[in-house]
């Protein structure tokens, strides 16, 4: 988070009253300090200073300084150490553990990964500690107890042993060396010894080095990421390459397997399980690329925009078994690959609008792609894009209202294999009910009532009503699903399913004034469903001959984006989201705001 430069808004002095104030939520926050340990954190007669910034993805951040040193920083109303808080007090959080050359991919911009998380023992629901999900926790070295990054987890302590040491384990906050620690005194970490979970593993795979310490990003097109973040991921995939001793293949082999057409690509894409280096990926890419064009995109619209070419196309033609990874490739970004196979003369890529980049055109007559023969068997499931009128190639996500598990439900679920946050279909959560009567044996041949049992009591009967021996079935299921937190399960093609909390909200149109009592259309909510909104714009712009723009909504919470057209379009974008979007009415708001007479 303070990777890159932040704007400082204000920086006043605490007085009095403030600090003790300051002590009160220390204390409550961090139940372990005493209050000489609070005294010494907020002094009377130091310099104590509060900062209100702003860092470079909008985060409204308060950073507290004693004489010049941050201490802690308090984001969306919770309270973090920095390091050099943890440097005197390294227990205050609960701590995990990874190798020295992690730290500075971290500071690259990177999240801690549960294969580098270092643990003792065989693995067990206990392994990682017993955490919720937003978890505060710090991050030390196997060389040295003193903590060297601040997060959250990622997922619940029982979420982070089902996945089996795989995906992200902590969403790193702040981290030693970067612009944070760079505000204080720059001290180095204090030797504080070895942490105990070293000290007394006794399990191989504890002390395995991380095979990937990144976070995966599924918009591995996007062109906006930081050069340190680059930097950062690429430090990671060669550390991990380094640590599995893989037997990469050389340059020359490389290109030798690339050049030719498709049998290169095809071994290659056959041994990308015995090699993950960069030589490999790219040799997937490239099979995935030429196979693309052999098989759903034979026939694609171009122009199409590349993000939606690699989500759509590339990823399908990926053979079963393996992973499409752009960031484990030497390309790194989406584009950089293109522009590759544009100096090949495979495709030209152009940019429209400015910063939109498009592939505009292909060379079938390419000896690459003449010579390619497609393998029917190596997947599985054929990609089937939905074609649009304006080539997008948009396929619409499946929207389907699920429960979540939470609240009084919570002991019940538990008994019956589920965690906290877990989502159920209401048809699953009859499953889970029904099974569990039949199985404690709560209703009786004949009986039209369900014996209810302290866990299913819990769970149904709220305590105003006091306690109920018997119930109908229909009125268990009804009362079960009331008391879940109704959620929203989005899947789109190629992309892990997003789970929204609450009632999802529908893509809202309104149309408004500007100066000169000219009407506008305004779009808000679009990317919730999967669209890109300047690629949503541009076909507007195309359809309807008027001015567009993409950007901040106003008067909007933070971080909602807004397409605004000129005139009233709602009727247009109407049709344009039910025809060529294909997507439900239920979700789309304002339609009747259509100006009389048009279509």
């Amino acid at each position: 988070m303070f990777i890159k430069p932040f704007r400082i808004k204000s920086q006043t002095q605490l007085k009095g009253s403030d600090r003790k104030k300051l002590r009160a939520e220390l204390s409550e926050g961090f139940p372990s300090l005493s209050a000489n340990d609070l005294s010494a954190l907020v002094p009377n007669k130091e310099d104590v200073a509060v900062i209100r910034m702003y860092c470079y993805k909008g985060e409204s951040v308060l950073v507290y300084q004693v004489q010049k040193e941050p201490m802690f920083f308090v984001l969306e109303k919770k309270m973090y150490p920095t390091v050099y808080m943890l440097w005197r007090h390294p227990h205050l959080l609960h701590t995990f553990t990874t190798h020295p050359p992690v730290i500075s991919v971290l500071a690259g911009g990177a999240d801690l990964m549960l294969p580098g998380i270092v643990t003792k023992g065989e693995m067990s629901p206990k392994s990682y500690g017993r955490f919720e999900k937003g978890f505060p926790v710090a991050i030390n070295t196997t060389e040295n107890k003193a903590p060297m990054a601040v997060g959250i987890t990622a997922h619940s302590s029982m979420d982070m042993y089902m996945a089996g040491r795989q995906g992200r384990g902590v969403s790193v906050l702040h981290v030693y060396q970067d612009l944070l620690w760079e505000m204080g005194s720059k001290t180095a970490p204090p030797s504080l010894g070895v942490p105990d979970v070293v000290a007394e593993e006794s399990s191989p795979a504890a002390a395995s080095v991380p095979t990937s310490p990144l976070s995966e990003d599924e918009n591995a097109e996007s062109s906006d990421s930081s050069g340190r973040k680059e930097d950062g991921e690429a430090e990671g995939n060669q550390l991990a390459t380094q640590t599995q001793e893989m037997n990469i293949q050389s340059s020359g082999e490389a290109e030798s397997g690339s050049s030719g057409g498709g049998g290169g690509v095809t071994e290659a894409a056959d041994q990308v399980e015995a090699a993950t280096g960069p030589e490999a990926m790219d040799n997937l890419l490239l099979h995935c690329f030429i196979k693309t064009w052999k098989t759903s995109a034979k026939k694609i619209d171009l122009p199409i925009l590349t993000s939606n070419f690699y989500r759509l196309h590339m990823i399908p033609a990926c053979p079963d078994g393996v992973t499409l990874d752009i960031k484990k490739s030497s390309y790194k970004k989406l584009s950089k690959f293109l522009n590759a196979m544009a100096k090949k003369d495979l495709i030209q890529v152009k940019e429209f609008p400015k910063g939109i980049e498009n592939i505009t055109a292909v060379n079938w007559a390419h000896e690459d792609i003449k010579s390619f023969v497609v393998d029917l068997e190596e997947t599985t499931i054929r990609p089937d894009p939905v074609k649009s009128n304006s080539g997008s190639g948009f396929v619409p996500p499946s929207i389907e209202e699920v429960y979540q598990v939470s609240g009084d439900t919570l002991a019940f679920f538990r008994a019956n294999g589920l965690s906290k946050g877990d989502v159920l279909l209401s048809t699953e959560v009859r499953t889970v009910v029904t099974e569990y009567i039949k199985r404690k044996g709560l209703k009786k041949e004949g009986e039209k009532t369900v014996n209810l049992d302290p866990l299913l009591h819990e769970a149904v009967v709220s305590r105003k009503e006091g306690y109920k021996e018997k119930l109908r079935w229909d009125e268990i299921f009804s009362r079960m699903l009331g008391k879940m937190s109704p959620a929203a399960r989005i899947t789109r093609s190629g992309c892990v399913p997003v789970i929204r909390k609450g009632k999802l909200e529908p893509i809202e149109l309104a149309v408004a004034k500007r100066s000169g009592n000219k009407k506008v259309t305004l779009v808000y909510n679009a990317n919730i469903y999967g669209i890109d909104e300047a690629e949503f714009a541009h076909q507007i712009q195309v359809g309807v001959a008027a001015s567009t723009s993409v950007g901040p909504a106003e008067h909007k919470p933070q971080g909602t984006i807004q397409v605004l057209v000129q005139g009233n379009q709602v009727a247009f974008i109407g049709k344009l989201l039910l025809e060529t979007y294909h997507l439900p009415k239920k979700y789309i708001r304002g339609l009747e705001l259509a100006s009389k007479g048009k279509k």
